[in-house]
């Protein structure tokens, strides 16, 4: 356009007389503010009372902490050393620094997966705009953030929240790669490498993330969805640039493999014993796995989530459901045959699948819902999918206003029950009992001080040196129904 014919668009703007371009504008100040506002109750929901509910500090929570305490005091494992578990410490070091940001009291300390969380939702939103309309996309992200076994982790200090946050990007913005064309196409190939190589470092399910943007690369390549050429050139960037990232915690694996590896041997399919204790034929382990991921998983049949050991952390254990209610599941089926047919806008969505049912498949008394939290978000993408497909078509029984009043309804519904049921779940003394051993919030505060005594000096401050000062506190009726103090 010559500048002789913009000059008139600009002054028609101006005046306000293209009312297509005032309509696109409300439109989108309409979305931000629901964004906005959707955002918003997903932050609520994570720091209301989060210094007292979950009322205790389980195992995993305490040792993650040990380890950033110690990293701040300078007595912990290097760089590119393990943590408790033997992960990447790295990991740890974000929690390391909001320490001295935000101090370490118990609500503080949980902020760190209350960040990855709300980053996660804002990123899922971002990928759902890719495929479906803002209404949709929007009761996605609102599904996600108050869903109970979502919620439950965005609560708790396990970092297995950073591997929804590392999947999540990743999914966005090798998205965006096939998607662009020019220069910028390899800046969203640079940002998926960024991704990738914060999973490698991360939970141990975010690790298997390489294997699915190699899956959606090749998958795009040989289906001509994207330029062949620039896209395995792309992958293959991000290959380079992950693994030259990830060398030094690469060789400090080489050389303490064995160290590594025992706790991926505590619940390798491999390791798994009979009675008698011989070793079992791994193998045929994997293969009986399958049948109960799949159900538990993709079905998601309660009664399949019950087989984890420590899966009644994860979800309540009354009314027994695994990561959706019956509702939730009904429509994740739905938006997942929708899924199957608009594959070309949800290719990228699938190989998320793969990380989870490949820790799931080789571990043992599985699906544990702690590895697969990382699926979170790809359920309410295919709940979203299904919500644009009905509002996209036009129905002869009822108006496009009506289906969106419904969707809008169904989303309030499933959202305002998913957070009551979090709420009264975690009220229970026996829930928390499950948690134990742990450490109850009133007794926190002597705790931490033993704690940072022992960071100090280079030590573990184990639960059994605490034991005399919980017995002079005996204030946690959790403890007391536990079986006392003695």
């Amino acid at each position: 356009m010559s500048a002789p014919q913009v000059e008139p668009v600009i002054e028609r703007v101006r005046m306000g007389r293209m009312p297509e371009l005032r309509a696109a504008a409300r439109a989108h100040g309409l979305e931000a503010v629901a964004f906005v506002c959707v955002i918003a109750i997903g932050v609520a929901l994570r720091v209301v009372r989060l210094g007292t509910i979950p009322r205790i500090l389980a195992g995993d929570e305490a040792n993650t902490l040990q380890d950033a305490l110690q990293i701040n005091a300078g007595t912990g494992p290097s760089v590119f050393g393990f943590d408790w578990g033997q992960s990447p410490i790295l990991a740890t070091y974000p929690l390391a620094w909001m320490l001295r940001i935000f101090g370490d009291s118990l609500g503080d300390i949980r902020l760190y997966p209350v960040i990855f969380s709300v980053l996660a939702l804002i990123l899922t939103y971002l990928l759902a705009r890719e495929t479906m309309s803002a209404p949709a996309a929007l009761a996605a992200v609102l599904l996600l953030a108050t869903n109970v076994w979502f919620l439950n982790f965005s609560r708790t200090l396990w970092y297995n929240m950073n591997s929804v946050f590392f999947a999540v990007g990743a999914c966005w913005a090798v998205t965006r790669a096939l998607k662009t064309t020019g220069r910028a196409s390899w800046l969203w190939w640079l940002v998926t490498s960024l991704f990738v190589t914060g999973a490698l470092y991360g939970y141990a399910t975010g690790r298997f993330i390489c294997l699915s943007i190699a899956v959606i690369a090749i998958f795009a390549a040989v289906t001509r969805l994207a330029p062949a050429r620039r896209t395995l050139l792309g992958l293959a960037l991000v290959a380079v640039i992950s693994a030259a990232l990830f060398a030094p915690e690469a060789k400090y694996l080489y050389d303490h493999y064995d160290l590594f590896k025992t706790r991926s041997d505590t619940v390798s399919v491999f390791n798994t014993k009979d009675p008698g204790g011989n070793k079992k034929n791994g193998w045929a382990v994997a293969w009986r796995n399958v049948e109960p991921n799949v159900r538990g998983l993709i079905f998601n049949e309660g009664l399949q989530a019950q087989r984890g050991p420590y899966n009644a952390r994860y979800h309540p254990v009354q009314k027994p459901r695994a990561a959706l209610s019956f509702l939730g599941t009904i429509l994740f089926l739905c938006g997942l045959v929708i899924g199957a047919f608009r594959w070309r806008q949800t290719y990228t969505w699938f190989p998320f699948f793969i990380p989870v049912f490949i820790v799931n498949i080789f571990s043992g008394d599985t699906p544990d819902y702690s590895r697969s939290i990382l699926l979170a978000p790809f359920y309410f993408l295919f709940i979203g999918l299904l919500f644009d497909e009905a509002l996209r078509r036009r129905w002869r029984f009822a108006p496009q206003q009506l289906v969106l009043v419904a969707v809008l309804a169904t989303t309030a519904y499933i959202s305002v029950r998913d957070v009551k049921l979090y709420f009264e779940w975690q009220g229970q003394v026996g829930t928390q009992i499950l948690r134990t051993p742990g450490i109850d919030y009133c007794e926190y505060g002597p705790w931490l001080a033993g704690l940072k005594q022992a960071a100090q000096a280079g030590r573990l401050f184990g639960l059994e040196e605490f034991i005399p000062t919980r017995r002079e506190l005996q204030c946690s009726p959790v403890i007391l129904r536990a079986g006392g103090y003695d």
